[in-house]
């Protein structure tokens, strides 16, 4: 599968755009920062902030199905870490029990 030609392109693909965005060659690495800087975050969702970044993760995951663009598992080792630090240091809750399994699971993979 070949990557697409620009970050222009994929904007368009996924109907957002990050703020700041320098244009350069696009690579599976690049793919993957430029649809996290994209994906929706902050008060569009609930907290606790391992929440949020999990939906942001799981946002970028399905774009890049969309674009049908696999990810290498070693580019997700750094929001592994930081979803798995987040869900230990927040409280249990009992309300997410289900998606914190799931994320836990995901980032220890």
């Amino acid at each position: 599968m070949s990557l697409p030609e620009s970050y222009a392109e994929i904007a368009i693909t996924v109907g957002r755009k990050p703020k700041k965005w320098d244009e350069r060659r696009v690579t599976r690495s690049g793919i993957r920062r430029f649809l996290m800087a994209c994906a929706p975050t902050g008060a569009e969702y609930p907290t606790p902030s391992w929440y949020r970044l999990w939906l942001q993760i799981e946002w970028t995951r399905a774009q890049a199905r969309t674009l049908r663009v696999v990810i290498p598992p070693n580019l997700w080792n750094e929001d592994k870490a930081r979803l798995a630090a987040k869900i230990i240091s927040s409280p249990d809750d009992a309300n997410r029990r289900e998606e914190r399994t799931r994320a836990l699971r995901w980032a220890r993979r």
